[in-house]
């Protein structure tokens, strides 16, 4: 949606009447966002990372043991997905998968203290079907059944956690993230603000119903790196108080009050502030050298841990791994350069993969040397 402060923007008729709808009427379900690796269950019990389908004989994924997980019917709980939309058990998708967090970052927030260290917690459900006019049938009536969907591409549906995705998959003893349901996103914003500035988590997860499809969207913690929504929020919110030429009284107060809580929680003082030989280093970078460091942190959840490599491959691994998580780190939209000189960045993130993957490297050849 364009900004308000588009000089295109008039903000009269419908532009308006978008706006208030989405920001005041559209009901929204708000879960956790947790911190983990994203990992999928097909059916057929099949394993799916991010980038890699898990082989069947592999007894852990990036540290985590897969026998709980692997134990976890998801077949029954897509059965009754499907049966929502179809009022029976017709209309099969050619594929389905359950996908949650598997918890392998066990030191962060309250994890373990909550019991979620080590665990797979379902998030969403993705389904294939054999036509594109098949998958949007279902998507419609899967979201009349208070199910929150999405067409994705031209013949899957992703369905988004909310209460009626929640119940389904409890019945079937399937662990989900619990979700709780709000009236808008004005109203989920402004309850949610003291949890986002008491840093209890990585973030939340805030799905939107609307016109019988949902949106999803990630509002994190200002621990997480994204100064181009700080930039933006502080632009928007400087306008609004000079009147942004006329509009800014044509904004639902609410709305004002949603992008000031934003804005509060994106300024907000990390109670664990970088050290401050990292913050100079990071002002004579191409790119802040905290934003590469949660860059990395996030590539490598995308595959297996690195010991595994190490184990089966030696030093010669080594390049290839590098060659392999620079690429996603560089491809990472969270990852802002701004104005830094392309090459520039680029040189940067392939310096940092490397030491990161030398010195896992380096850590993984002690422990094995290292009785007991």
């Amino acid at each position: 949606r364009p900004s308000p402060l588009d000089g295109k923007v008039t903000l009269k008729g419908g532009y308006r009447h978008s706006l208030h709808r989405l920001c005041t009427l559209c009901p929204v379900a708000a879960s956790e966002k947790l911190d983990g690796t994203n990992v999928g269950k097909l059916r057929c019990g099949t394993l799916l990372g991010r980038r890699l389908t898990i082989e069947q004989t592999a007894t852990s994924y990036q540290r985590c043991d897969l026998t709980s997980l692997r134990e976890v019917d998801v077949d029954a709980a897509i059965g009754e997905l499907v049966s929502l939309a179809t009022g029976e058990t017709g209309t099969e998708p050619v594929r389905a998968a359950i996908y949650g967090e598997l918890m392998c970052n066990v030191g962060l927030f309250n994890y373990k203290a909550n019991g979620l260290a080590k665990s797979w917690q379902a998030f969403g459900a993705v389904l294939e079907f054999a036509s594109e006019e098949v998958a949007a049938a279902y998507a419609t009536a899967a979201a009349a059944s208070g199910l929150a969907c999405t067409l994705s591409g031209d013949r899957a549906v992703r369905i988004g956690n909310n209460e009626a995705f929640g119940e389904v998959l409890r019945r079937h003893r399937v662990p989900v993230i619990a979700t709780v349901a709000f009236g808008s996103l004005c109203e989920a914003i402004s309850s949610q603000r003291a949890w986002m500035t008491g840093e209890h988590g990585e973030g939340l997860v805030l799905s939107i119903q609307k016109a019988g499809r949902s949106s999803a969207y990630k509002w994190k913690i200002s621990r997480e790196p994204q100064p181009a929504a700080v930039s933006e929020l502080t632009e928007l919110l400087e306008a609004f108080a000079n009147g942004a030429g006329g509009k800014a009284v044509l904004i639902d107060q609410s709305i004002h009050e949603m992008i000031g809580n934003l804005h509060a929680v994106s300024t907000h003082v990390d109670r664990a502030p970088a050290a401050t030989k990292q913050k100079k280093e990071a002002r004579q970078a191409a790119v802040d050298t905290e934003a590469v460091a949660q860059a990395i942190a996030s590539a490598l959840t995308k595959f297996d841990a690195l010991e595994v490599t190490f184990e089966a491959e030696g030093k010669q691994a080594l390049n290839k791994l590098a060659e392999r998580l620079c690429a996603e780190v560089l491809s990472d939209p969270d990852l802002a350069t701004g104005d830094a000189d392309e090459a520039a960045a680029r040189e940067q993130v392939k310096v940092s993969v490397k030491r990161h993957v030398g010195q896992a490297f380096g850590a993984w050849q002690k422990s094995r040397h290292t009785p007991g």
